[in-house]
């Protein structure tokens, strides 16, 4: 385990191959790194040394990926740093409360860094940050932000969404307006905050730009 970095990053594996992958990249970054395929000892040193974020490599699993992660969420609580839950290719998700990104590996590789990056090194400015519940179909909302090529930063959990504004600065926060995420805008430190309807088109978008 690295002692010195830009934050700390946990993950879990159970293919030593990937260990030694995250480890070398995120070592060479000066990040202070902990990897393990064994759940008690991750919660273990969470315990001891919070992390600004934990990886959650749930490919190839024998046991099903909800069982995994369950199983260390009832011994931990869950709500002090963002968990990223990573799968391969196409394989579908189980949405979880308590789970903050939802990746597919090789094609996120990119966005996994920038989340890191965003947690434990901060100091992003994007136009939006989204916060919404995860979805693998299209709608009006993304198809808006990506075809208009804004910058965003999507999360799925409040208390990680809160975590991101300590470290960043987006111009607007924009919230799905769901009965999980009705209390958001009272709790989040940031100004410009608005509710958005994800399957409707929302011209209002452009005027948070001003």
């Amino acid at each position: 385990m690295q002692t010195s970095g830009l934050g700390n990053i946990f993950y879990y594996d159970n293919h030593q191959g990937l260990l030694s992958a995250f480890a070398d990249m995120y070592d060479h970054q000066s990040y202070k790194t902990f990897g393990t395929d064994n759940i008690y000892q991750l919660l273990r040193y969470a315990r001891i040394i919070p992390p600004d974020v934990m990886i959650f490599n749930l490919q190839n699993r024998e046991t099903p990926a909800k069982e995994t992660f369950e199983s260390f969420e009832n011994k931990t609580d869950t709500r002090q740093f963002p968990i990223i839950v990573l799968k391969s290719g196409n394989e579908s998700f189980t949405p979880h409360p308590r789970i903050a990104h939802y990746l597919h590996l090789p094609q996120d590789f990119a966005k996994l860094a920038d989340i890191v990056e965003s947690y434990g090194v901060g100091q992003k400015t994007p136009q939006f940050m989204l916060l919404d519940s995860y979805s693998e179909n299209s709608d009006a909302l993304h198809d808006m932000l990506n075809h208009g090529n804004y910058t965003y930063f999507e999360v799925h959990n409040i208390d990680a969404a809160a975590r991101y504004l300590r470290k960043n600065n987006p111009q607007n926060v924009l919230i799905e307006y769901t009965p999980q995420f009705i209390s958001a805008r009272h709790t989040l430190p940031h100004q410009r905050i608005f509710y958005v309807d994800r399957h409707q088109l929302n011209a209002e978008i452009e005027k948070f730009l001003h």
